[in-house]
């Protein structure tokens, strides 16, 4: 697990590998947000000791397999350890992958969940808070500064002879990635495909 410390947040990178799983515990002194539920997520949470009594809600960025597809456990295992609070999930509006997945959860168990799903849509630039943490999505990061530490995949190792619409519509590359960082105060580079080595942060004096 790799992490950063800031001056209120803790961010914990759980997993995450391109085409494979990803999630990211992001806590501070209220409680704390997973980003992501990709396949081995509850392996990843218990072998970190992290408590999950301290979940405050789920962020989705998008929809695909690695990122969504632990979610079904998560929420068999929070129903199986009885969790009372309400569980607030929100991602992007028309992420047919996820609220799929939430639908069918909820129709497999119905009364039988001891907490409330509240499924809540996103549109682009609609400021929500958990955990007293103030998140604000964008549809795609580069469109605007960002004013604390920025977490960005880049799945591409260089932009140069990478595939146009990959790289439009999919996935950043790195050299990219950097330059949308430098925004931000701190910015973290995740989500690097096969290649090896540690995640990379970047800090500004």
């Amino acid at each position: 697990m790799h992490s950063w410390q800031g001056k209120q947040i803790k961010v914990n990178i759980l997993f995450s590998r391109a085409g494979v799983a990803q999630h990211i515990w992001v806590s501070n002194e209220n409680g704390a947000i997973l980003v992501d539920t990709g396949d081995g997520i509850l392996r990843d949470l218990l072998s970190n000791g992290l408590d999950f009594n301290r979940l405050n809600g789920l962020i989705f960025t998008h929809g695909h397999f690695d990122h969504v597809g632990g979610l079904h456990s998560l929420l068999g295992y929070l129903r199986m350890i009885g969790r009372k609070p309400a569980l607030p999930i929100f991602a992007p509006k028309g992420c047919t992958e996820l609220f799929s997945l939430l639908d069918n959860f909820m129709h497999c168990y119905g009364n039988t969940i001891p907490f409330q799903i509240d499924k809540k849509e996103l549109e682009p630039h609609e400021v929500f808070e958990i955990a007293e943490m103030r998140v604000e999505p964008y549809p795609v990061v580069h469109c605007g500064g960002i004013k604390d530490t920025a977490i960005l995949e880049a799945t591409l190792e260089k932009s140069e002879g990478a595939n146009k619409e990959l790289l439009e519509k999919v996935h950043l590359s790195e050299d990219l990635a950097n330059e949308v960082g430098k925004l931000a105060k701190d910015f973290i580079l995740i989500h690097k495909g096969r290649r090896k080595g540690k995640i990379q942060i970047n800090r500004k004096d």
